[in-house]
């Protein structure tokens, strides 16, 4: 059974395995630009530094198979998701975003962003079959953001009370805006008796 960890300072060169073994493409999604590798180190170096916003799937052992980082902000918090090239389609994916929903859910964030999700379709049906809504960014085409609907698809678990949103990066500053126009309509809502 495959599990997620949090991961410790023995598995920095595993870790960092990991990320340097990603493609330019992989980097680009996982990343939102072309990490050069002395970047990678550092970064595992301060993901290591967070804490328990970090979660691995280490199979076959010492392989560090997907990784998952969370990290809040206000309004939301940003998702970086990776699956090492020969662990696709084996779950670990849906594992870890699972994972991000669950503990997004328990510290009450209702929308997690993700950088470059408008180019990363995987990510986004796992992310509809996990039960979560998605939002791209409109495209050069259309001046509206794309909302589609959690997929009706059922999935191991019933997540539909998560009512949690993948979105993409590029979206943050529109999000953050709208959520302020809905929190300041609620507050006079609740000052004007009815």
């Amino acid at each position: 059974m495959r599990s997620a960890i949090c991961p410790t300072y023995l598995q920095f060169h595993d870790l960092a395995s990991h990320f340097l073994a990603l493609t330019a493409r992989d980097r680009f999604l996982r990343f939102g630009w072309v990490m050069t590798d002395v970047d990678i180190v550092a970064y595992v170096e301060s993901l290591l530094q967070s804490g328990g916003n970090v979660f691995v799937v280490v199979e076959p052992a010492p392989d560090i198979s997907g990784v998952l980082h969370l990290e809040s902000t206000s309004g939301g918090a940003n998702v970086g998701l990776s699956v090492s090239p020969w662990a696709r389609g084996k779950g670990i994916g849906s594992l870890l975003l699972e994972r991000a929903g669950l503990v997004a859910a328990g510290r009450g964030i209702r929308t997690l962003f993700v950088r470059n999700l408008n180019f990363n379709a995987a990510l986004r049906r796992l992310a509809q079959r996990a039960g979560m809504h998605v939002a791209c960014a409109p495209s050069a085409c259309s001046p509206r953001i794309d909302r589609p609907a959690a997929s009706n698809g059922r999935v191991r678990h019933d997540r539909s009370e998560w009512n949690i949103t993948l979105a993409d990066h590029s979206l943050r500053s529109q999000w953050s805006r709208a959520a302020s126009l809905d929190t300041a309509a609620a507050e006079l809502q609740e000052r004007i008796p009815i």
